[in-house]
């Protein structure tokens, strides 16, 4: 309460006084290219999957200089190993590849093993905060952005991480997400900010695994000759897990027929989406970032988040230009985000533009769509109450949207569970409109925790309607929340607003409760 009390108070003070709060941003953490002082910049929207996956091995393949790769999930499966064997193509090439993925224990998989086989091609691997799960506080500041850059020319931000999932291509659960390219000078400001996490000293070079030693397998056969069975026992595990998991990552770096036969694939459903995409100029493209390295220790004790704003001034960029940004509308914003979990600063910013009759339309998963059970015990506690204040309140229904525009991998793709994860906003005003794509969702992990990135595109009426278009399409496919709390689809008909598969009730309703308490974390 008094952390929303003070950030209330703060924010309303630089309001007040006319200033912007992203006014003090450094540089690279927050740029805005205009197009009328000789800094244009293109975007293309990324819809599908399957073109947002082809887009990024397009620009990998044509690299010349430098490419730089920034994840929060990278992962082992089909659609990585693409991703790593072009970079490792590119690498060959004589091209400077740099890699900086989080190692958040939840999500981890690409480990040393691999950083260890890269490095045999020149690629530098790094791991953003190794803090390990006993530094409870530490371990939770996470780096969630999402970055693609190329030869300070190309750049690809958005939900997407490097997953099956992501991509169309998972059997079991997809994302409906969103990424946008960008072409022009800002590459340039994003891979500088990609510079700043880089060598931030919370990111770590990786300790590569050493094969057991010689001495080891010498101590082996003396135990066996001397009957001491358990330990050589031991001792083979180690060496047998360590070539195992050698060859594993080594093998990933090759490609064989199945990597054949997906990346063709890939190609062919790609490349009929993508020659249907617009590139579009954008009058004006601001980039915003959060600064790396906060933790505990850093900045972000108790005391400066409850009496001061020094971790939010030093470290909590992007939620000021998200600030600015809703602040200034007069007629509608829209916002699609996976999680929507209210805190004093989202809460009151709401209040804000409401009280102004700007209408409100929200987009996030339901029940039967959500990756994240303690999301939705927070989203349907709050739902009565959000609609109670006019706002539109749309959930996807978790299933396949054959919307025209996307394919799959394969069938059994489309039998598979689906969850909205596209982060983006559109802020509608008397003279102009704005689109935001990016990484933040609205929960306290991205407004407090996590570091995000979000790109903001004024003044261009037709990546809007786009996007507009795009985002109404997934809406149709869902359903509205009215105020008896009852689902209703865009013909009219009944839906359940927990979804089109609620067989996760119980499971939600038993850890409602310390998804309620633990919902700072969330």
């Amino acid at each position: 309460m008094k952390k929303a009390l003070f950030l209330s108070v703060f924010l309303a003070s630089s309001v007040f006084a006319g200033e912007l709060l992203s006014s003090n941003i450094p540089y690279p953490f927050y740029d805005v290219h205009k197009a009328s002082e000789g800094k244009e910049n293109k975007l293309m929207i990324l819809d599908s999957g399957m073109a947002a996956l082809q887009k990024k091995l397009d620009l990998i393949n044509k690299a010349q200089k430098n490419i730089e790769v920034e994840y929060f999930i990278y992962g082992t499966d089909q659609s990585s190993r693409l991703i790593t064997q072009a970079l490792v193509a590119a690498a060959k090439r004589g091209v400077k590849v740099r890699m900086l993925i989080d190692k958040s224990a939840a999500v981890f998989e690409f480990d040393e093993y691999y950083a260890k086989a890269l490095a045999k091609h020149d690629i530098q691997v790094r791991y953003y905060n190794s803090a390990s799960v006993i530094r409870i506080s530490s371990m939770n500041f996470r780096n969630h952005r999402k970055l693609l850059a190329v030869d300070d020319t190309y750049a690809i931000t958005g939900g997407r991480n490097i997953e099956d999932d992501y991509y169309d291509m998972s059997p079991k659960f997809n994302f409906v997400d969103r990424d946008v390219l960008i072409e022009g000078p800002m590459a340039t400001t994003m891979r500088k900010s990609f510079d700043k996490f880089f060598e931030d000293k919370i990111s770590e070079r990786p300790v590569f695994p050493v094969r057991p030693s010689v001495t080891i397998e010498k101590t082996v056969r003396h135990n066996r000759a001397s009957g001491l069975v358990k330990e050589e026992a031991d001792n083979t595990k180690a060496l047998n897990k360590y070539l195992s998991r050698t060859k594993e990552a080594e093998d990933m770096l090759v490609e064989n027929e199945t990597d054949r036969s997906a990346k063709n694939k890939v190609a062919e459903i790609a490349q009929t989406i993508l020659q249907t995409k617009e590139m579009h100029s954008c009058p004006e493209l601001t980039f915003s970032t959060d600064r790396p390295g906060a933790s505990f220790w850093r900045g972000a004790t108790l005391w400066n988040r409850i009496f001061s704003d020094r971790y939010t001034n030093n470290y909590r960029y992007l939620r000021k230009t998200l600030f600015d940004k809703i602040s200034a509308v007069d007629k509608k914003v829209l916002i699609s985000s996976p999680y929507m979990i209210n805190n004093g600063h989202s809460r009151g910013l709401m209040h804000k533009i409401l009280k102004k009759d700007v209408e409100l339309i929200v987009y996030t998963n339901s029940l039967a769509s959500t990756d994240a059970l303690y999301v939705a015990a927070n989203l349907y506690k709050d739902i009565r109450y959000w609609v109670d204040l006019d706002v539109k309140v749309y959930l996807h229904k978790g299933t396949y949207m054959d919307i025209g525009s996307s394919n799959t991998f394969s069938p059994d793709v489309k039998k598979a569970k689906w969850g909205t994860h596209s982060k983006v906003q559109i802020y509608y005003d008397q003279d102009y409109s704005e689109i935001m794509i990016g990484t933040y969702n609205i929960d306290n992990r991205s407004n407090y925790y996590n570091t995000e990135m979000a790109i903001f595109c004024k003044g261009s009426d037709s990546i809007t309607k786009e996007l507009e278009d795009s985002i109404y399409q997934r809406i149709d496919n869902g359903f509205r929340v009215n105020r008896d709390l009852v689902g209703m689809d865009k013909d009219g008909n009944e839906i359940n607003i927990l979804g089109a598969d609620p067989d996760n009730v119980f499971l939600m309703n038993l850890i409602a409760l310390p998804s309620w308490l633990l919902k700072p974390l969330l």
